[in-house]
């Protein structure tokens, strides 16, 4: 399942254009070093404040920002909010060291495709920049399950769905993959399943929960604790 956006991702490297902001001078240089060898973008460009960021994005709209989220000029998410208002097609990629419980939801409200913890290896990262570039969401992050985020409704669920205690072992771990960013092959080829099988377990997975799209499932995990 994926989230449409308003074009196509570059064809190919040549022709892929990708922004990094990250005000660490040595992450940044790091970040930048292995982006380039990984992808081969036809234009790369990274800097350490978001002013400059998004002058040249507005000039040069990249395929991809990658952000951090505190920045010494304006907060990561005023960057892609105003970036969005002027540029739809756009992905964003969010890594930062300050995950919270309600991050996530946050930043898919901003339009946020991608969210990769400081923490986690550069791996992560590659995936979510491949998984978004395809139209698709990739989130990972370690954040604990916000306080009485299940009080809401008779199921505990709330506004994201009822408790975990509702999917079977299997289905929880079908539901983490998907919103992981896994495709339904993907998933077959790691269960030894069919395609079909996957399939109809994802159907039946939004259908417990009360979920419509991808972005309200990568809520729910996240806030679950299976993100």
């Amino acid at each position: 399942m994926s989230v449409p956006f308003a074009s196509s991702p570059a064809s190919s490297s040549d022709q892929l254009r990708l922004v990094l902001v990250e005000d660490d001078a040595l992450l940044c240089d790091l970040l930048s070093q292995t982006l380039r060898e990984r992808f081969a973008p036809g234009s790369f460009h990274a800097f350490g404040a978001a002013t400059p960021a998004l002058q040249h994005c507005l000039q040069e709209p990249p395929h991809i920002l990658i952000t951090d989220l505190r920045l010494p000029d304006l907060d990561g998410r005023e960057l892609i909010r105003r970036l969005r208002e002027r540029e739809e097609s756009v992905r964003f990629v969010v890594i930062t060291s300050n995950s919270t419980p309600v991050l996530p939801g946050e930043l898919i409200a901003l339009g946020v495709a991608g969210f990769v913890d400081k923490s986690s290896t550069f791996e992560h990262i590659e995936r979510a920049v491949r998984r978004v570039l395809a139209g698709g969401m990739y989130f990972s992050a370690e954040v604990s399950p916000a306080p009485s985020v299940y009080s809401a409704s008779p199921f505990g669920g709330g506004a994201e769905g009822p408790p975990p205690s509702v999917l079977t072992a299997r289905e929880s771990e079908i539901a983490r993959m998907v919103a992981g960013g896994m495709l339904s092959k993907e998933i077959a080829d790691r269960l030894n399943l069919s395609v079909r099988t996957v399939e109809k377990e994802r159907t039946r997975i939004m259908t417990k929960l009360g979920l419509r799209d991808l972005a309200g499932l990568i809520r729910w995990c996240l806030r679950s604790g299976l993100g």
